[in-house]
């Protein structure tokens, strides 16, 4: 078995020091205090701690072995208990590598596998030197295409090669797409992220004392007292308070593209995408450089996202989900194939990975809209009750009644909250559609269903509306991104959940059909389990081709009483017009 590469071992042995140096450092000094011992003691304990920490460390390195034979990859870690795992090459669904600052000037490299439903990276290489790195992914590259490829696979048993053994260089690579410097800054501009400047300053020593300055600042250009406070709001006229809020939130909005900028910069820098073969390869990062291989055999939905500014000048963003990248990975979000590019640019490489055809979107029914406006008429109610509790207990100010202005934005919240939503059925794929502020449409091709079920809420069940969620492996499902028809008529949505089954039984059965011509005589996979099998939730021959593996197909419908609405009701509460809306088939008249 193999070791990791010599220089990781310095690496680790330092880092593990400087941890024991600070621990060593703050356990002498808490023990000087409590215990009365003499000063010296610090000294003392910080350098053995170092040592102590740092010899830690050389153990976990030598003791840390690996190696890929045949079809698994073996793992062995651990000091004290001993861990030894075994993961079939087939179960690796992603490889992934990135380089900190100190792993790029020694030359080393981080290598994650990840698995099909994992939580976390199911094994981590650190590290291994880069050409270890792009050996071990050519490794699971070679064994996927060799599975999906039976005259390939054939021809390497001819020369005797193995798993293990086939580190041949590959196929060249093409070029995709990258991103230069203008659109590196337009991105960061369109893609604003408005949290930013928040956690920054919350992750500062002194954030809240920044802020502080910055509205006394803000006092003293408006000529009024710099104390902060309530008998500072009441002394204030409205216009002075107007101009105040207005002059925060324009330095909060520059703070944020700053910010913004300065995070994109630093996460999207020198992206490029790559086509290897069947797979994408992505390489972004300006401090810590990432790069991973999205094997497009094993994607499970296909996401366009676009908020409003992007739909405003045209631009989308990719994003690919495979079963493999859990929630706390650190890959997890960045399943983002292109961040930005023209929408006809997306939609083109979209169908590379999900070939769908024109996508016609159909509409909830027009009283979906009233519940909208309820629930927007909701929540302007609640504001406008705080409001005035708030003005009329502590503020004393009289102009309470400013929040009144919320409810004429909840009649075009609604519209375009309607307009924005809606599903299609096209040959091969499911699309979905939702979002305003950022517009989200997911493609799933009807083999990578999993799960299909109808859920309807006290409030959907009062106007004869449902929701019809199609779940696949991927592990966005898992917080809620699957791919859901939201507010469909409740007849429809029983005849929508049946459509997709049938589609899903006939997709595969073709799929499996053109598996078992390819494949040689006497390995043809397993016949297909029978209709009654299927519905009775078994798929005991869905795993026949090797891209994964497939859970029992299930069907249900929720109707249990909840207390509020489903996870669906996540969209935004003010709403503007898209200049690009798509097309509908209820017949509605956008101008309604």
């Amino acid at each position: 078995m193999r070791r990791l590469h010599p220089r990781s071992a310095i690496l680790r042995v330092a880092r593990a020091a400087v941890q024991g140096a600070i621990f060593g450092f703050f356990v002498g000094t808490a023990l000087a205090g409590v215990l009365g011992l003499p000063a010296v003691a610090v000294p003392l304990l910080a350098p053995l701690a170092a040592t102590l920490f740092g010899g830690y460390g050389l153990l976990r390195y030598l003791r840390f072995r690996y190696e890929v034979d045949d079809d698994t990859l073996r793992v062995e870690s651990g000091v004290v208990a001993r861990q030894s795992r075994e993961i079939p090459l087939g179960r690796v669904q992603n490889v992934d590598t990135r380089q900190g600052v100190f792993n790029r000037m020694l030359g080393l490299t981080v290598v994650e596998f990840e698995t099909a439903g994992g939580s976390a990276t199911e094994a981590t290489l650190d590290a291994v030197g880069v050409a270890e790195a792009d050996r071990l992914r050519r490794l699971v590259q070679g064994y996927d295409r060799r599975r999906t490829d039976p005259a390939r696979a054939a021809d390497a048993a001819d020369r005797g090669e193995t798993g293990a053994a086939d580190e041949s260089p590959g196929v060249a690579a093409e070029l995709l797409f990258t991103f230069s410097w203008r659109d590196l800054l337009t991105y960061a501009v369109v893609s604003v992220r408005p949290a930013a400047p928040v956690l920054t300053l919350v992750g500062l020593p002194l954030g809240s004392d920044v802020v502080v300055a910055v509205l006394r600042f803000n006092l003293r250009l408006l000529a009024a007292n710099g104390s902060l406070g309530i008998p500072m709001l009441r002394d204030m006229a409205t216009p002075r308070l107007v101009v105040l809020a207005v002059l925060t939130g324009v330095q909060f909005v520059l703070v944020a593209l700053v910010v913004s900028a300065v995070l994109t910069v630093v996460e999207y820098y020198q992206f490029t995408l790559t086509r290897e073969d069947d797979d994408l390869r992505y390489e972004r990062g300006l401090l810590r450089r990432y790069s991973g291989t999205i094997p497009v055999g094993k994607v499970q939905t296909v996401s366009i996202r676009e908020n409003a500014l992007m739909r405003r000048f045209g631009y989308a963003t990719l994003v690919v989900e495979t079963a493999g990248y859990g929630p706390q990975s650190q890959q997890s979000s960045q399943g983002v194939a292109v961040p930005m590019a023209p929408r006809e640019d997306v939609y083109e490489l979209a169908r590379d990975v999900a070939p769908f055809g024109d996508l016609a979107f159909e509409r909830p029914p027009k009283r979906a809209r009233r519940r909208y406006a309820f629930r927007y008429g909701f929540v302007a109610t609640v504001l406008v009750v705080v409001g005035y509790a708030v003005d009329t207990f502590v503020l004393e100010s009289g102009r309470w009644w400013v929040l009144l202005g919320l409810f004429a934005v909840v009649v075009p919240g609604a519209y375009y909250h309607w307009i924005h939503r809606g599903y299609a059925l096209d040959d091969d794929v499911l699309a979905t559609r939702t979002g305003f502020w950022r517009r989200t449409t997911r493609v799933v091709p009807y083999y990578r269903i999993q799960t299909v079920f109808v859920r309807r809420t006290p409030f959907q069940r009062r106007r004869r509306l449902a929701t019809v969620t199609a779940d696949t492996a991927s592990s966005s499902s898992l917080v809620g991104g699957s791919a859901s028809a939201y507010d469909v008529d409740a007849d429809v949505a029983g005849d929508l959940r049946d459509e997709l089954r049938e589609r899903l039984r006939t997709d595969l059965l073709e799929r499996k059909a053109a598996a078992r011509a390819r494949a040689p005589v006497d390995e043809a996979p397993a016949e297909t389990t029978s209709a009654a099998d299927e519905s009775s939730g078994s798929e005991t021959g869905a795993d026949d081709w090797p891209d994964d593996e497939w859970g029992p197909l299930t069907e249900g419908t929720d109707d249990a009483t909840e207390g509020a609405d489903e996870a669906d009701e996540d969209e935004p509460d003010a709403e503007e017009p898209d200049t690009a809306d798509p097309k509908t088939r209820d017949g509605d008249s956008p101008d309604e």
